[in-house]
């Protein structure tokens, strides 16, 4: 599930990046300058989601090792 997750987030940081790179262009930069945090924000939720999937992987190797 935490690997679904983190690729919609990957998925989401390019397509809304393209979509500003799109707006951008037809609107002016003054007006859609705010909404780039919003892919670096994505970009964010998907790096914490793969450190907790590293995380998550390294927590339960060392009980499948006692048992």
């Amino acid at each position: 599930m935490n690997k679904i997750f983190e690729k919609f987030w990957w998925s989401m940081a390019i397509i809304i990046f393209i979509a500003l790179i799109y707006f951008t262009i037809v609107d002016g930069f003054e007006k859609w300058n705010f909404y780039f945090v919003i892919p670096v924000l994505c970009v964010a939720m998907a790096m914490m989601r793969r450190f907790m999937i590293k995380r998550l992987e390294g927590n339960q190797k060392p009980s499948n090792k006692k048992k």
